[in-house]
């Protein structure tokens, strides 16, 4: 399971970040697709996109797996995302690539000859 806790917006909240309504929301924020997000990752001008592309498809994709229907604005994630300090940005980016690293790192196991 791939998922965030952090707080937003004075609130601690999920983002389920691992399931394909977040690709959607995502895409839908930044207007970029989904698999090319470290494009956006990489460039600092295109950090706040990124970053609000990770909370609106994060909140919105644990609340559609949960059956809430009170799905968040894009306006209001880019308030929350605003008044974010670099340190609180930097912290939420660390968590999304820590979550995402492969479980195990090296060689795959060899494979038996049959």
């Amino acid at each position: 399971m791939k998922q965030i806790t952090h707080t937003i917006g004075g609130k601690e909240v999920t983002l389920d970040v691992g399931k394909m309504w977040f690709s959607k929301f995502y895409g839908e924020a930044t207007s970029s697709d989904p698999l090319l997000m470290s494009e956006l990752l990489s460039k600092p001008n295109k950090q706040f996109d990124f970053i609000c592309g990770l909370v609106y498809g994060g909140m919105n994709c644990h609340f559609k797996v949960i059956g809430d229907p009170n799905l968040v604005t894009l306006e209001r994630v880019q308030e929350w995302v605003g008044a974010m300090d670099e340190t609180e940005a930097a912290e939420l980016i660390n968590k999304f690539v820590e979550v995402n690293k492969p479980k195990e790192q090296g060689e795959a196991p060899a494979q038996e000859k049959a």
